[in-house]
């Protein structure tokens, strides 16, 4: 990280959705530039229906400046993903989403923090097992969630090298 201070990381409220859905929307066009940089996914333009409920949070690193510049969500898994349909029960399965840095602050910890937050809040919520997926042409996302913990479940031979993985989550 550039600072020798750490970001503060809080749950995002209604409050940040706008410097939230900017970031995510910032770092998106950078990681996925096959998107369309216009177009909202549905959980960010119905944030509160997807991150404020009492099972589900977005979580944000903010800078000394006040900027957001880090992020990870986490929701319940709803097996909407036909390729592991039946492999996790959505009643105690969170699904990690919109982990995100700046970055001029990867490489100095603050995925690894952000992911501690989420990690408390699945503990404190109940959650059995942590979901996620990533893509392989992600420079170090495989290797960093191993890293954090979570084992390949799955690889998909499909345009996006999409790696499903998973970790128990414990109390």
């Amino acid at each position: 990280m550039s600072s020798d201070r750490l970001p503060s990381i809080v749950r995002a409220g209604t409050s940040d959705q706008c410097a939230s859905v900017s970031f995510i929307m910032s770092i998106r066009r950078e990681m996925f530039p096959m998107l369309d940089p216009d177009v909202l996914p549905l959980d960010l333009k119905n944030f509160e229906q997807h991150y404020m409920l009492p099972d589900a949070a977005l979580f944000i690193a903010i800078s000394e400046e006040a900027r957001v510049i880090g992020s990870i969500g986490v929701v319940r898994y709803d097996n909407r993903i036909a390729e592991i349909e039946g492999l996790y029960d959505s009643a105690v399965t969170a699904e990690i989403v919109k982990c995100y840095v700046d970055p001029h602050y990867r490489r100095g910890g603050l995925g690894s923090l952000l992911f501690a937050e989420a990690l408390r809040f699945m503990q404190k919520s109940g959650y059995q097992t942590a979901y996620l997926h990533t893509h392989r042409f992600l420079p170090g996302a495989v290797a960093f969630w191993q890293r954090n913990g979570f084992t390949v479940r799955m690889e998909q031979a499909d345009d996006w090298q999409t790696v499903h993985m998973d970790q128990p989550v414990l109390p």
